[in-house]
């Protein structure tokens, strides 16, 4: 049987063999693997991958579009972007430096705040411009934070940045700045540095309108530690409120029973004792004034005291336990012109008196004289912390206080003014020389870079002797001074002084000096480094026009209005200060013509130098030079005139010669190096 709809013998390679009704429901009742289904399916397959293959274009078409039309400006025109891009980044560095340093000077504030410097108890005042807030005076604390002082770097960047870019109009001819967000800074105070970050979005048109580029977030840099030298101020005022360290020295400069410092004691005498009350109080100034200088912290960049000074090693190393500041170096002062609350009981008619106590009827010649004084006293000590590795100082200050004698920062001692001033002169101190002591002098050449060594007697040294603001003048020295030998020395009597320094100079010879405790019997010895000079008459600079290091023009002298000013500073450091061992400094002008001006060098070895030139005419940088200079002494020994060479961008605008004296060191390094004929 055949089943409806079919013949009995179908063709499928032919199409007439399809049934007349060729409807969709006709067609459901066709096998599967009819060739005409078969055929349909292959086209609709086709047109399939046709559609997949068109929208994947499509889509790849888009992406392409959407990457052009966010395309950065900045990204098509970098160099345009640089200039502003640069320029704000060096208003960042200055604003930010130059805040720094307020925060250094005035122990964390910029502005100090009004009811603070109107006050002379909550500050120390050392000029009528700066003031330092005491971070503690009595008992009151008033320590800055860091988060405080980020705040206030804050706002400074916030008030100046804009007018450090719009004031200058730098780029006003060239360009249209606008600006298309707010300022918001956000300082970042980290252990090795400060980080200046400013989200600020500036639009750059050109003068058409066209838009060329946008700038948003702005960073730049110091190399400033200042948490490092902050968190070591802040570690020395708690340990100071919590030990009394400053008070306990202080107490023990009294115990030290100065001949015009009365304590206490007891005297066999029939005639009292007396004292001046003012002579007591300069003398306990002077004594706070050279041992709080002595002050070292441990952990800090410290000259260790030697073996000879026990004392000081044991009363004048602090220790701040578990704690370490690397490459920081502390030191503290007290001035003797700075506040100074003094008082002392028993007081009777301006002088200090002893008590009378007489014999008794078995011994009625003995008499007694008998003395107790108690002092109070309060004074500021400033403290002045150093990042070596910068030069970066941070200032802080506060009041010591003694009551009765005692460490007591909770009594607030009442002051005795006095209008009679005591005076010594040079004179009256030296006069009191009684300790025999032995100087002795050398020229020393000495360079560690080169293995150079050589130390020999020098005679003929100027010595002096200093005391507080005392001064003796001591005698040259000599060579076989007392049959002594191979040696430059002199043996003189120095006054008593827990202090002194000792000061030898010699003409073309760097002085030398240290700090002695005099002693009978004691030797000092200085050694003095030989000197090369050359006058400013024989020191010629010449320019060079500097526009690629291919391209330096010939040397020409300078203009009649242009300064160069000369800095010539040591590599080599000294072992006590930790600064360059030797500065050198003076300008050279066509208008100049001071021969008191001299060029500094040391002599008998090769030195190398960091040399500094800046050319300037009134208050404009046209050039200069920057980098080290190795000097031969073989030339230097021999040298009638030395030219520097220096190179100029005069003709550039203010804003390309801003750029090349960020980088002077650069061009530097093309120019001839310095000339010793």
């Amino acid at each position: 049987m055949y089943k409806k709809g079919y013949s009995n013998r179908c063709n499928y390679n032919s199409p007439t063999n399809f049934p007349a009704d060729s409807s969709t429901d006709s067609l459901k009742n066709y096998p599967l693997n009819s060739p005409r289904i078969s055929s349909r399916k292959a086209q609709v397959t086709l047109f399939i991958i046709l559609g997949l293959v068109i929208l994947i274009a499509l889509a790849l078409l888009i992406v392409v579009k959407k990457e052009l039309v966010t395309f950065k400006p900045e990204e098509i025109i970098p160099t345009e972007k640089g200039k502003v891009s640069s320029f704000i980044t060096s208003c960042m560095e200055r604003i930010g430096e130059e805040a720094l340093f307020t925060i250094g000077v005035q122990g964390g504030y910029l502005d100090v705040p009004s009811d603070i410097a109107n006050d002379g108890n909550t500050n120390l005042r050392l000029s009528p411009f700066t003031v330092i807030p005491y971070w503690a005076y009595g008992p009151h604390v008033r320590i800055p934070s860091l988060p405080e002082i980020k705040q206030r770097l804050d706002n400074d960047m916030r008030q100046n940045l804009k007018s450090c870019l719009f004031d200058t109009k730098a780029f006003t001819e060239t360009y249209d700045l606008t600006e298309k967000s707010d300022l918001t800074p956000d300082t970042k105070i980290l252990d090795g540095k400060v980080l200046f970050n400013v989200h600020w979005d500036v639009e750059i048109r050109d003068k058409a309108g066209e838009v060329v580029t946008e700038i948003i977030n702005h960073q730049a840099e110091s190399k400033i530690k200042l948490k490092r030298l902050y968190d070591t101020a802040r570690r020395i005022m708690e340990k100071e409120l919590s030990d009394l360290k400053l008070e306990d020295l202080t107490q023990d400069l009294l115990a030290l029973e100065h001949p015009d410092v009365p304590v206490t004691g007891i005297e066999f005498d029939c005639f009292k004792k007396e004292w001046d009350v003012l002579k007591a109080k300069k003398t306990i100034q002077d004594l706070i004034h050279v041992n709080i200088g002595q002050l070292q912290v441990k952990g800090t960049e410290v000259v260790e005291f030697p073996d000879t000074l026990p004392y000081y090693q044991n009363h004048y190393s602090w220790d701040l336990g578990e704690f370490t500041a690397p490459d920081v170096s502390v030191a503290f002062n007290y001035d003797q012109n700075y506040p100074f609350t003094f008082s002392v009981t028993p007081l009777s008619g301006g002088k200090l008196r002893s008590t009378l106590l007489g014999g008794s009827q078995y011994v009625p010649l003995v008499c007694v004289q008998n003395w107790k004084f108690t002092y109070d006293i309060a004074y500021p000590v400033l403290v002045r912390l150093r990042d070596e590795t910068t030069g970066y100082n941070f200032n802080v200050a506060f009041t010591v206080h003694l009551y009765r004698n005692t460490p007591n920062r909770n009594a607030a001692p009442s002051s005795r003014s006095s209008t009679v001033l005591e005076t010594v002169t040079n004179e009256d101190y030296c006069r009191n020389a009684n300790l025999p002591m032995t100087f002795k002098t050398f020229e020393l050449v000495e360079n560690k870079a080169e293995g150079i060594f050589n130390r020999e007697p020098l005679e003929n040294v100027n010595l002096s002797f200093t005391c507080l603001r005392y001064r003796c003048d001591l005698s040259p020295t000599r060579y076989n001074y007392a049959n002594l030998g191979d040696v430059a020395a002199i043996t003189q009597n120095v006054p008593y002084c827990v202090g002194g320094i000792l000061r030898g100079t010699k003409g073309n010879y760097r002085e030398d000096w240290q700090r002695v405790v005099t002693a009978p019997g004691k030797e000092a010895e200085l050694n003095l480094a030989p000197l090369r000079t050359i006058p400013a008459s024989k020191i010629r600079v010449v320019k060079h026009k500097f526009e690629s290091p291919e391209k330096i023009g010939t040397g020409f002298q300078l203009g009649p209005n242009e300064l160069a000013l000369v800095k010539i500073t040591t590599t080599k450091k000294d072992p006590v200060t930790n600064l360059p061992f030797l500065e050198s400094n003076l300008v050279v002008s066509p208008k100049l013509d001071d021969e008191l001006q001299q060029l500094q060098l040391l002599a008998k070895a090769d030195f190398t130098y960091q040399l500094e030139i800046s050319l300037v005419e009134e208050e404009d940088f046209l050039g200069g030079y920057k980098g080290n200079w190795t000097v031969s002494w073989n030339k230097l020994q021999q040298a009638k005139e030395i030219t520097f060479h220096i190179a100029s961008r005069e003709d550039a605008s203010e804003e390309e010669r801003f750029t090349f004296l960020l980088n002077l060191e650069e061009p530097s390094r093309y120019l001839p190096t310095p000339e010793i004929k």
